[in-house]
């Protein structure tokens, strides 16, 4: 009896011992390489994710080139100078770069080209609509949409004002700060003034008109 009782107990603690032995398999499982694969998965998914996402961030951010290579990146939807073909679109261009509130229509042509400013006489001048806002001064930044782009740059050659050109349009300010805002909006200043040669490093472009550049120095 005494024999058969210690073979019970036996056979249980070796059953015991048994199914002990596979709970800490799996255990070691679960919480070890169970987790281990977690917090791998979880660290290779975020690095992964942040290294591809990084990766493809730094070697392209949409616009063909990377943000980090220290380039300056190009709106690939700019090709050639800016165009807007409205006041409406002429405005929210200006906006983008400078202050232009209070936004009033220019209606009349003056017969005098030289009053008040020499484009006022806008059917000389290729100009369809003229418009004027006002900066933070209260200065006025003066808006031109252009049906004869030609015709525009021959009359201010003449008349040697400064303007900014578009494809379209034009814009002339007579305050320093809005020409310094305007710098980097894709416009260019006309310039026809030989006495005035455009620095180096300076974009020297064709105009329409013989001798004037187009060029982003601002003098």
């Amino acid at each position: 009896m005494r024999l058969r009782y210690m073979v019970v107990v036996g056979a249980a603690v070796l059953a015991l011992t048994a199914v002990t032995g596979c709970g800490g398999d799996d255990g070691a499982d679960g919480n070890g390489n169970g987790s281990g694969g977690a917090v791998g998965s979880s660290g290779g998914s975020s690095k992964g994710g942040s290294s591809g996402d990084g990766g493809d961030g730094a070697a392209d951010d949409g616009y063909g080139q990377s943000a980090g290579s220290g380039g300056r990146l190009i709106d690939p939807d700019r090709d050639g100078p800016p165009s807007a073909p409205t006041m409406a679109a002429i405005e929210m261009f200006v906006l983008q770069y400078t202050t232009c509130t209070g936004l009033v229509m220019q209606e009349k042509d003056y017969e005098d080209s030289d009053f008040p400013y020499p484009e006022e006489a806008g059917a000389t001048w290729g100009i369809r609509e003229r418009a004027i806002c006002f900066n933070d001064q209260r200065n006025s930044v003066r808006l031109m949409a252009i049906d004869d782009m030609k015709k525009f740059q021959t009359q201010a050659k003449k008349q040697g004002g400064e303007y900014f050109v578009g494809k379209d349009f034009a814009v002339a300010s007579g305050t320093s700060e809005t020409r310094s805002d305007l710098r980097t909006s894709g416009l260019l200043m006309l310039a026809c003034d030989p006495d005035e040669p455009i620095p180096s490093g300076y974009k020297q472009e064709k105009s329409l008109v013989d001798g004037c550049t187009l060029t982003d120095f601002i003098s």
